[in-house]
């Protein structure tokens, strides 16, 4: 296999050789992987495809160092999330390629990830691929940047056979499984002879797949017995097709309170006993508007009603109204769609409302994409999942239909049964097992009823499955720190030099924070402070004087066109940035501004950067430096989501134009302006 792999080193190299086919091969594979990832979603909806869609980059990175499967699988990434996220564009191109590149980033992380792991030992290509894509998945859903979008196991929401795992080890369980065929399909065609290794290797990933999908009918045949047995209420679902547009309309209130109170009192009549009104679908703030509680309890006639309306703050709630008109418990939604939902302040926390109908469990719009939100509301005794949701701003596109399969997934997740109220479309009743028993189709309205079990055991996934992608993350490190502790022993002065590079500037950080609490920047103390510690670890690392004329230029105008894009995804919704600098005194904030950038800039893309490409490569260096820049502004005071994703953007974005220039200092002014203009943003939260 060594020798194999020298002579194809030997073939690439060579003038005249097999480079540039060879590189095509590779580009056409990983948009290959792209396109066939992106197919197996809704609104294609061919979710068969998921089980090759790795394939191609799979067969892409497996003799290539993982800086290189990082660009292939980026390259993927780019496609795949393009196509996906193509119903962004309605919200304007910068959002949607805002969004797409930062997914794309992950699917990069994927590739240099298994790379790592697996290169040079073609077998560990099974366990590698299939724990590397879970630990990934699982890191872009959590945390400040979590965006849930477009997780492998989403795509065989209509597939009984292999939907019933959810139950078991929930949607990344379902991934891992997935992803587990796909290096078993890539290892099989990377072999031209097999051999007894590699074949008894995919015999093992095969008993491994059938017993995942007897786990997953004897889990199914559980749930279908348990809701069978459970207390079943009738639901109704309304879904009144008011356009978004029309909802601040002031002359429009009269006519959607009249279809609301219609509609509630038609559901009471089919039977309903919970009533439930998609988001924001009552045009006014529901605890300050007693009569409009009043009318809705009446049309009701006896039956609790959860409405979709504004809460104080502002904040986008749902409250659970008792016969009276009475609130029973409210949500306020803690999980705010990026760029989609300016002027709103997040919630801060989620409890089902008991009430004398069982206990329910509210999730609104978003929020539904979030595994674990759900998973903490059945924990928390929820017999019945309401979804609510406005998908009416998506118009046609594939965006309702990808938002619904959350839904269904959710379902078998928790084995409840879920309520989906959509505005325009698509509103669902959803049994426990994931059988979606009466839906709507878009642009309809009308009204579902049915009944529905409420309650029940949970399901092993609430219980213990949902530690499968947490131990994912943990494995994936166990299984790489070998290399990093052997690279740490062969160049400790690097190692050394590394971890001074990241302490050293971090103590004046830590200061100038202290002193000047309440910020989202560095602060002059910290600033000041960070500079000279960077240039005490290396000035060399600094600057390039070839280099910095192409980095000043290049950053200044990626930032500019990407705080652009930014303030132009908000003006979609009528909300207009402020300028984030005093006028009074803008020269002395904008100096500041741009000290404080070219201080930032020195320590990460400068000190961290060099030490860490040494120790690592450029990949790792990236990496890390990014990592500490969204690390200076996570836990800030008033730091929204928007601005993570942005210090995510530009962290790599510096980083990759650093390794070309070799320059860190000319990125300064680029940080510095571009934060003060993003920091604007954080007046709208």
């Amino acid at each position: 296999m060594l020798v194999r792999e020298r002579q194809e080193v030997q073939e690439v190299s060579r003038p005249g050789g097999v480079r540039e086919p060879l590189r095509h091969l590779r580009i056409a594979g990983a948009l290959a992987s792209g396109l066939l990832f992106a197919l197996a979603f809704p609104g294609p909806d061919l979710g068969w495809l998921a089980w090759i869609a790795l394939v191609p980059l799979l067969l892409v990175i497996r003799d290539l160092t993982p800086a290189r499967a990082f660009r292939f699988g980026l390259l993927a990434g780019l496609l795949g999330f393009g196509f996906l996220l193509e119903w962004i564009r309605i919200f304007g191109l910068p959002a949607w390629g805002l969004l797409t590149a930062a997914l794309a980033l992950y699917l990069g992380g994927f590739a240099a990830g298994t790379s790592f792991l697996a290169r040079g030992r073609p077998v560990a290509l099974l366990w590698a691929a299939p724990l590397t894509w879970v630990a990934v998945e699982l890191v872009r859903s959590v945390g400040p940047l979590g965006f849930p979008w477009g997780l492998l196991g989403l795509t065989q929401y209509r597939t009984p056979a292999v939907l019933g795992l959810a139950s078991v080890l929930g949607v990344y369980g379902i991934s891992g499984l997935i992803a587990l065929v796909n290096a078993a399909l890539a290892l099989a065609l990377s072999r031209r002879r097999p051999d007894r290794g590699s074949g008894t290797a995919v015999a093992a990933a095969a008993l491994v797949v059938a017993a995942a999908l007897a786990s997953a009918a004897i889990s199914a045949g559980a749930v279908r017995e348990a809701a069978a047995r459970a207390e079943r209420r009738i639901i109704a679902v309304v879904q009144p097709n008011v356009p978004p547009q029309q909802r601040g309309d002031a002359s429009s209130v009269a006519l959607i309170v009249e279809g609301l109170l219609r509609q509630t009192a038609e559901a009471r009549s089919a039977g309903a006993e919970i009533i439930v009104y998609p988001e924001t679908a009552v045009p006014a703030f529901l605890g300050e508007a007693p009569e409009l509680r009043t009318a809705i309890a009446h049309s009701a006639a006896g039956a609790l009603v959860v409405a979709g309306a504004y809460m104080a703050g502002p904040r986008n709630g749902a409250v659970v109204l008792d016969p009276r008109g009475e609130s029973l418990g409210a949500h306020a939604k803690q999980r705010l769609v990026p760029f989609g939902e300016a002027g709103v302040v997040p919630g801060v926390d989620a409890h089902p409302v008991r009430t004398q109908a069982g206990t329910i469990g509210m999730v609104i719009c978003y929020e539904s994409a979030f595994p674990f939100m759900v998973r903490s509301l059945v924990r928390g005794g929820a017999g019945l999942i309401t979804v609510i949701t406005n998908d009416g701003w998506f118009g046609r596109s594939a965006g309702p239909a990808q938002h619904a399969a959350h839904a269904v997934v959710r379902a078998v997740e928790g084995g409840r049964s879920v309520a989906r109220a959509a505005n325009t479309g698509s509103s669902m009743l959803i049994g426990p097992d994931g059988t979606v028993q009466r839906s709507l189709p878009l642009d309809t309205a009308g009204m579902l009823v049915a009944s529905l079990p409420v309650g029940g055991p949970v399901t092993p996934y609430v219980l213990w499955g949902w530690l499968v992608a947490p131990l994912a993350v943990a494995v994936w490190v166990l299984a790489a720190a070998p290399a990093g502790i052997a690279a740490l022993r062969r160049r400790p002065a690097v190692a050394w030099r590394l971890a001074a590079a990241v302490a050293i500037p971090a103590v004046p950080w830590v200061l100038g924070r202290l002193l000047a609490p309440g910020g989202d920047g560095p602060g002059p103390l910290a600033a000041s402070g960070v500079l000279l510690a960077s240039m005490l670890v290396g000035w060399g690392h600094l600057l390039n004087r070839r280099g910095i004329v192409t980095s000043t230029a290049v950053s200044l105008g990626a930032t500019g066109l990407l705080v652009w894009a930014i303030r132009a995804a908000y003006a979609q919704y009528g909300f207009q940035v402020p300028a984030g600098v005093p006028a009074d005194a803008w020269f002395v904030a904008i100096l500041g501004y741009v000290l404080g950038g070219i201080a930032i800039e020195a320590w990460l893309r400068g000190a961290v950067f060099a030490s860490a490409q040494e120790l690592g490569g450029w990949v790792f260096a990236v990496a890390a430096s990014t990592a500490m820049g969204i690390g200076l502004y996570m836990g800030g005071a008033r730091v929204p989501q928007e601005i993570l994703f942005w210090h995510l953007l530009t962290s790599v974005g510096y980083g990759l134009l650093r390794a070309r220039t070799g320059d860190a200092l000319g990125l300064g002014p680029a940080r510095g302006l571009g934060d003060a203009a993003i920091l604007a943003l954080a007046g709208l939260r």
